[in-house]
């Protein structure tokens, strides 16, 4: 199998660990091994192409999340360029931690996994009266919820690594674009891209919770930022496949 033309090699090394939303799995090594997946080509590459559109019409959520932060940002006397210096680091980057998880992102991080169970605890009582989660007409808040709750313990530990990964990277006098480090990082951005798009929806669709909502926003951006800060070349890291 491994030889197969199609396949990309190490394309499963960077990626968010959901097949389920994965639009590369007719391309993926790993997961028709782990899955035993029988489906035709065809009918992964529909399945594929089915995932594609999904995180396209996300990606159109990010958007609207970034202008709900600025409103936020300007209620508060804030402008474009303060909020852009806003980040969740108290030193610099390159402060010398213990190890990995004390490092501020990491913090921040954990930190973030629980305000998201504390919100779902306050709102777990509309969910039930309105049945939003179980009612067909409501099917967006089905899956906004999904990808919150699926990368709620997932950015993390991703952080952790990453920064593991920089604090060796240093010590060793490394200083590649193309490390694990960045690599690590920038899948933890992705991720926190993508449930900044997921809590926006929620914040329009639900507007009994627009504060807990925002103050959610709020600190995802700034984790985002800080990430960005840390990891300068993250972004710019090409995943096998996934960005070629």
């Amino acid at each position: 199998m491994a030889g197969e033309a199609d396949l990309i090699p190490g394309i499963f090394s960077y990626c968010d660990r959901w097949c389920e939303r994965c639009a590369f799995t007719a391309r993926c090594l790993q997961f028709q091994v782990e899955s035993g997946e029988q489906k035709s080509g065809s009918a992964l590459h529909e399945f594929d192409a089915l995932n594609a559109g999904f995180w396209q019409e996300m990606g159109e959520a990010l958007v609207n999340a970034m202008r709900y932060i600025r409103e936020m940002a300007i209620k508060q006397g804030l402008g474009v360029d303060d909020l852009q210096k806003e980040t969740v680091l108290s030193e610099p980057p390159d402060s010398k931690y213990r190890n990995a998880r004390e490092h501020p992102c990491s913090a921040a991080a954990l930190l973030y996994a629980g305000m998201v169970n504390e919100w779902f605890a306050a709102a777990d009582d509309i969910f039930e009266e309105e049945s939003l989660l179980m009612n067909p007409n409501q099917p967006s808040f089905r899956e906004p919820v999904e990808i919150i709750r699926h990368y709620q313990y997932f950015i993390y530990p991703k952080i952790v690594r990453a920064v593991e990964g920089r604090m060796n990277d240093i010590a060793s006098g490394i200083n590649e674009p193309d490390n694990d480090a960045n690599g690590t990082a920038k899948i933890a951005l992705i991720t926190i891209d993508r449930s900044l798009a997921a809590w926006s929806l929620l914040y329009t669709g639900l507007p009994s919770q627009e504060d807990s909502t925002l103050s959610l926003l709020v600190h995802l951006d700034r984790l985002r930022r800080s990430v960005e800060v840390v990891f300068p070349a993250a972004r710019s890291f090409v995943r096998p496949g996934l960005d070629a």
